[in-house]
């Protein structure tokens, strides 16, 4: 709801005109007012409209006491007070409901009469008889004179933003606060922070989204030219744009190489620190290896390589190599195959406390001069992935003959860090479950008052996740990949003799092993009726994905042969949600019902909002030792390698632990009963 003390700026009155000239409320909506609040839902526009509405009649007749006798808008009040003469969003009702509600006389009337009573009631002959120009067109419409009654009060009641405003005077409390949070707290602060940040400064405002952030900035453009300090084009430009600028650069001009805290592609190694014939490692074999490497970089090249088929690992592997090198290199004055025990234990305390210079304050891409290795400290899990990737690096070296020995493997036995194990604790509890399935309900029921997509798609397509993660155990990776041709009806012979059928979802998972799940009836149903919404928004390809995107994939920027830049619709990507699509979808889930988790007993806020997908995989191996399902048949929906990781949910269940030994205790007690010898 707008506050009291906030004033009424051109953009609220752009908002009420395009409603009173029939564009849709939503519509409306986006376009002048989306910016400046967090929620979209047609309910509170709705009620947004009402509150500027009430707002501006009120202003209007407080300023009417207060003009000359020949200056009043009492006729512009009267014709705003009553309902919108055009089709706006809440449509005048009809003659013959008119006739009714107002009770009037059709036998004793004329049907012109009844007309011109219809008319007269709601303003529709109120049209002045001077000619309205350009800006106040649609001068014959039946809205027109509402139309100049609005835009009169425009003129006497609107304030411009000034630079020293506080954001709350323009944006809603809710949006206000979380920038104030990020400390932007005035609309000057807005613009220095964009320009200073440039595209992705939205990112350390949590919950404001790329999306809200250009609108936000579309509105502030215009109004810091005023102020004579305009938004930067690296503040306005899209990040992807701006990459497809580059690339469409980089084809005319090539960037030398060069010795500097870059990546790896774009580093030239000094000779003293190559470790090739000329400058060999005090480690070094100085003999043919099974690599074809003749230095360093050529080894770790060869080394990367191995993963090429398996695109996530070659990732995490890039990453903590590059790492490592550039250390070696620009910190310790180093060649790779020089490094020695003493240097990888100082490796590891590196990592714990990168320096400021080492480490960007976004995710820029990698050709970006802001790009750099770290976002910041290593937590101990990190800490220990990179010091076993190394190990793993070091140890093929050594195998291929290329190294005599691995540095990492004393340092490894050393240290002190937190082994990759399963936090059981990070899953839903029956409460927690319940709570979440009702309040997608609700979502759902919501948006089938919404228009776009079919109506609640998104909500079942959310609900497909929630109840694929949860009732399978699945990664969110292996969902991500399937297809409707992973699943299978087979038959199965029950114990009785009897014959049942049932769904198995195919999945490749970790180290590429495949593994059979079966699906539950309502998940079958649940994909049958996702599929059936995806379908309605666009044809699907003959391998449609499990979970399918519910909009065409938005236009991209392209670099183009001849040097220039172009929006581009991508080519079909199969509907694929992916992944990464998944996640954000959950978080952002999880996120919203956490503002509503206060109001329900024995919940917890905090929980909510640090849920990830992972929690739905662990809730169903916990819920699933709790139904004491047999381990082994744990272990093989998991897809866990090892039967000791399985175990680890089956010491979770300490409701049922207490319970089984206060059972001991009270026998103990003599409050149970048998008796002893």
């Amino acid at each position: 709801m707008l506050h009291d003390e906030q004033p009424l700026g051109r953009h609220h009155f752009a908002f009420l005109r395009g409603w009173l000239q029939g564009l849709d409320l939503r519509a409306a909506w986006d376009r002048y007012l989306g910016f400046s609040d967090l929620s979209a839902d047609r309910r509170h526009i709705e009620r947004r409209r009402l509150a500027l509405l009430r707002q501006l009649l009120r202003e209007a007749h407080a300023l009417n006491l207060t003009l000359p006798e020949g200056e009043r808008v009492t006729a512009e009040l009267a014709l705003l007070a009553q309902p919108p003469a055009g089709p706006g969003t809440v449509a005048l009702p009809g003659l013959d409901e008119f006739i009714d509600s107002q009770e009037l006389d059709r036998d004793g009337c004329s049907e012109a009469e009844l007309l011109q009573a219809y008319r007269e009631f709601y303003g529709l002959d109120a049209l002045p008889e001077e000619e309205v120009t350009d800006d106040r067109a649609a001068t014959q419409a039946p809205g027109a004179a509402q139309l100049r009654a609005l835009l009169r009060l425009e003129e006497l009641l609107s304030r411009r933003p000034s630079p020293s405003d506080r954001l709350a005077l323009w944006l809603a409390p809710a949006l206000a606060e979380r920038l104030r949070e990020a400390g932007i707290g005035s609309l000057e602060t807005l613009v220095r922070s964009a320009n200073a940040h440039g595209a992705n400064w939205w990112r350390k405002v949590p919950g404001l989204g790329a999306a809200r952030a250009a609108a936000l900035l579309a509105w502030l453009q215009p109004l810091a030219r005023e102020w004579d300090e305009p938004l930067r084009e690296s503040a306005l430009e899209p990040v992807q744009r701006r990459a497809a600028v580059r690339a469409a650069a980089s084809r005319e001009v090539q960037m030398p190489a060069r010795f500097a805290l870059v990546p790896l592609e774009q580093l030239a190694v000094p000779p003293r620190l190559a470790g090739d014939a000329q400058a060999p490692g005090l480690f070094a074999t100085r003999m043919p290896n099974h690599l074809g490497a003749t230095d360093d970089r050529q080894a770790i090249d060869a080394w990367l390589q191995q993963y090429r088929d398996k695109p996530a690992t070659l990732r995490a592997y890039r990453k903590e190599v590059e790492r490592f090198y550039l250390w070696c290199l620009l910190e310790r004055g180093k060649a790779l195959s020089s490094v020695d025990s003493r240097d990888a234990q100082a490796y590891r305390d590196f990592i714990r406390q990168p320096p400021p210079h080492w480490c960007a304050a976004a995710v820029v891409s990698r050709d970006e001069p802001a790009w750099r290795p770290f976002r910041g400290p290593l937590g101990a899990a990190s800490q220990r992935q990179a010091l076993v990737v190394l190990q793993a690096l070091f140890d093929g070296l050594r195998d291929a003959n290329y190294l005599v020995g691995n540095p990492l493997r004393a340092v490894n036995k050393k240290a002190a860090l937190a082994g990759a194990r399963i936090d059981a604790e990070r899953s839903f509890t029956d409460a927690e479950w319940a709570f979440i399935r009702a309040q997608l309900d609700r979502e759902e029921a919501a948006a089938r008052l919404r228009a776009g997509v079919p109506a609640g798609a998104e909500q079942r397509r959310l609900r497909l996740v929630l109840e694929l993660l949860a009732g399978t155990g699945l990664r969110l990776a292996e969902i991500g990949a399937a297809t409707l041709a992973s699943l299978r009806n087979v038959r199965l012979d029950g114990a009785d003799g009897a014959a049942g059928t049932a769904t198995l979802l195919v999945v490749d998972g970790k180290g590429g092993k495949r593994r059979e799940v079966p699906l539950a009836g309502d998940l079958a149903d649940l994909i049958a009726l996702h599929h059936a919404d995806a379908a309605a928004v666009g044809s699907l390809p003959d391998a449609a994905p499990l979970v399918c995107t519910l909009a065409e994939a938005p236009p991209r920027w392209t670099a183009g042969p001849d040097g220039g830049v172009a929006l581009q619709r991508p080519a079909a990507s199969g509907r694929a949600l992916g992944a990464s699509g998944l996640y954000r979808s959950l978080k952002r889930f999880f996120q919203r019902i956490a503002r509503q988790a206060h109001a329900v007993d024995g919940l917890d806020a905090q929980r909510l909002r640090a849920a990830s997908t992972h929690w739905l995989r662990h809730t169903f191996a916990r819920q699933g030792a709790a139904a004491q399902v047999p381990v082994e048949v744990l272990q093989q929906a998991l897809g866990h390698a090892s039967l000791a990781t399985t175990t680890i949910y089956l010491g979770t269940e300490r409701a049922r632990m207490v319970r089984e030994l206060d059972k001991l205790a009270q026998r103990r007690r003599g409050g149970g009963g048998g008796g002893g010898g």
